[in-house]
């Protein structure tokens, strides 16, 4: 029989982390309509960058800055040489992350990136796991940035950004709290006020193809099938040598086909991001000729695909507007967290400062540090971000009433800003035509700030009409306190359950505070952000909560609270007969039987002690942990305990006792 797989939890785990590796469960989008789609001839970009629930997104906008000869840039976990000058940007980019998600710079160059899948990420990752992997890279945020920074034209932003993973890769996490299983390889969408370009990468090498009309789309695949107009100098050969493109001479090289991750993981998650891409081009096309911002908010906020665009771990949303005219200025509508239950406020890299709640992270803070080893962001009052966030998570546990009223608020707020903005861009304009670049800067920031101003104002007094009539205190919640996981790689790991406002928060090691739903009939409390998942708490007459029950559809795990000793179920003395060691033929181990906080336990070498429940009618004593896993014990005549039986889904191990 093969080696068991003892109390996994990996798909769970997965869709807690927001991994851009789980087939399906996460993804970016990026779509551009250009000048003949759009209207009044502007070409009009987007993107939703989906992270983790907890993986903050600040706005940041950085001035055109000269540097010394021999400066550096800290990537978190490399450093790359600066440049002697660098362009204005502004964009979103994770509270630990040098570089952004989405940004725009003084040129009107714009991109966007997407987490892609490939044959060389695979084989790096396995090469890392055994101790040969390449050295790490930047992550595709920080190429983005540098891509912006470095470039005055679509064109040239391609080529810096595949020069840059030539030479340095791209190797490594690029989230939060993760190691090699959040690594990806990264795609772009970049465009200028006259044209766009798709950047595909794998590894360190790269295919590009300009789009010079119509609309365009990018999600989380390789999608570049046809001819290309720029790439790697041995895309082609390099594929052939390592048999991943076996056609004849007289079939065209198609890099796609030839660099996609092979596995039936990867085909899923393919499939799920060609519904999202083939979605957001649907109704591109179906506005093609009169695209204008709204209708690009719109397709931001879409959800009528499985998976749909618009999604409950979307951190941030742009609309980018690039002017048909040279000297007329970009406008940078960004939203914080999901779309469907936030609001677009218009910025400018033309401007000079943002302002500081904007800007601001949660407790973690804004600084660049490896994201293996970036700590988990939480909730603070003087985020921007935090606000739409726990806005987001109100909304998600009410659905679709509050959504209704947010949409009421927010689509109001939209269409006022929409109304000023050109007068404000007109002003700003003659301003800066008149050599006042410091006033014009100046006018911008104002529109903007008190854009925000409403906004917030908005959103906290909708987010204040739901909050429930609970305990004020963290303290009054009976529910709130640590308990122990060990289960699914956690040992001895401690969760966390606090309240805020009445509303209860589960904090898991490296995954950020999850907020509960209010408890259904059976006392169920469904995570916000997944109604299939979340906890229940198991209440003792004497001793009140004495543990909490995690659930995922039909897998249980029992979790004990912390500091909470009851007394046996079982008087001890009538467990020293199970006590001692048991040896398994089949798997050639042992394990022992022991006392673990008043209850019978088994000890699993490698892994953890399992504390057993009480008998049931048939006599199986479930793991506390998990409600699918029992042992039954052996009895000779005379009542001495002689075997046990672990039951393991249909796997039955007999162990023997050692005598």
């Amino acid at each position: 029989m093969k080696k068991r797989n003892r109390l996994t939890l990996a798909a769970v785990l997965m869709l807690l982390a927001g991994m851009k590796g789980a087939p399906g469960l996460f993804g970016c989008d990026t779509w551009v309509a250009l000048r003949d789609a759009a209207a009044r001839g502007r070409v009009l970009f987007a993107k939703n960058s989906d992270r983790t629930v907890f993986d903050s997104q600040p706005l940041a906008l950085h001035p055109r800055r000269s540097w010394p000869e021999g400066a550096a840039i800290d990537l978190g976990r490399i450093s790359v040489p600066q440049v002697r000058e660098t362009f204005a940007t502004l964009g979103s980019g994770p509270y630990w992350c040098w570089g952004y998600e989405e940004g725009i710079n003084e040129f009107g160059v714009t991109i966007g990136n997407e987490g892609v899948f490939t044959k060389p990420l695979q084989e790096a990752i396995a090469a890392s796991k055994e101790g040969r992997g390449p050295k790490p890279g930047p992550t595709g945020m920080d190429l983005l940035r540098l891509g912006l920074e470095r470039s005055r034209t679509a064109r040239e932003a391609v080529e810096t950004i595949a020069a840059l993973t030539e030479k340095y890769g791209q190797f490594g996490s690029g989230l939060p709290g993760l190691g090699l299983e959040g690594a990806y390889d990264n795609s772009y969408l970049v465009a200028d006020p006259k044209e766009a370009w798709i950047l595909e990468t794998a590894g360190t090498r790269w295919a590009a193809r300009k789009v010079e009309k119509g609309v365009a789309s990018i999600s989380n695949t390789l999608g570049l099938n046809g001819p290309l107009d720029l790439a790697s100098a041995d895309l082609a050969d390099y594929a052939r040598n390592k048999a991943w493109w076996t056609e004849g001479p007289d079939v065209p090289f198609d890099f796609a086909r030839a660099y996609l991750a092979a596995g039936p993981d990867q085909q899923l998650a393919r499939q799920r991001s060609l519904v999202r891409a083939g979605c957001s081009l649907g109704l591109l096309r179906e506005k093609s000729g009169s695209v204008d911002e709204s209708w690009m908010m719109r397709i931001a906020r879409d959800r009528s695909t499985n998976p749909g665009l618009d999604l409950d771990v979307t951190a941030s949303s742009c609309v980018v507007s690039l002017p048909a005219a040279a000297g007329d200025l970009p406008v940078f509508w960004w939203c914080a967290s999901v779309p469907s239950s936030g609001v677009y406020i218009p910025f400018f890299v033309h401007g000079a400062e943002l302002p500081a709640f904007v800007s601001a992270a949660g407790t973690a803070g804004k600084k660049v540090v490896s994201p293996e080893k970036a700590p988990a962001d939480r909730y603070s009052d003087d985020s921007y971000w935090w606000l739409f966030r726990d806005l987001a998570d109100l909304v998600n546990a009410d659905r679709p009433d509050r959504l209704a009223a947010v949409r009421t608020e927010f689509d109001a707020l939209e269409k006022s800003f929409a109304a000023e903005l050109p007068a404000v861009i007109t002003a700003a304009g003659e301003l800066r035509r008149a050599g006042k670049d410091s006033e014009a800067a100046l006018a911008l920031d104002a529109f903007s700030a008190a854009c925000v101003e409403k906004a917030a104002a908005t959103a906290r007094a909708l987010r204040d009409s739901w909050k429930p009539a609970g305990p004020k205190n963290p303290e009054e919640s009976v529910e709130a306190g640590v308990y122990i996981a060990n289960f699914a790689g956690f040992n001895d790991a401690e969760w966390t359950v606090s309240s805020r406002d009445g509303r209860l928060f589960l904090e898991i090691p490296g995954q950020g505070a999850l907020e509960l739903r209010p408890p259904d009939a059976e006392g169920f409390r469904a995570l916000v952000v997944s109604a299939q998942i979340g906890v229940s708490f198991i209440r003792n007459p004497e001793h009140g909560i004495t543990a909490m029950t995690f659930r995922q559809g039909p897998a249980t795990y029992e979790l004990p609270r912390k500091g909470v000793v009851l007394p046996p179920e079982i008087p001890l003395d009538q467990l020293e007969k199970y006590l001692g060691k048991y040896y398994g033929e089949e798997l050639k181990e042992t394990l022992e039987v022991v006392i673990k906080n008043n209850s019978l336990a088994l000890v699993i070498p490698g892994q953890k002690t399992y504390e057993l429940r009480p008998p049931d009618e048939q006599g199986r004593r479930f793991f506390r942990v998990s409600g699918v896993i029992h042992l039954t014990f052996q009895e000779s005549s005379a009542g001495d305990v002689e075997s046990f039986t672990y039951h393991e889904g249909t796997a039955a191990l007999i162990y023997k006792k050692i005598k």
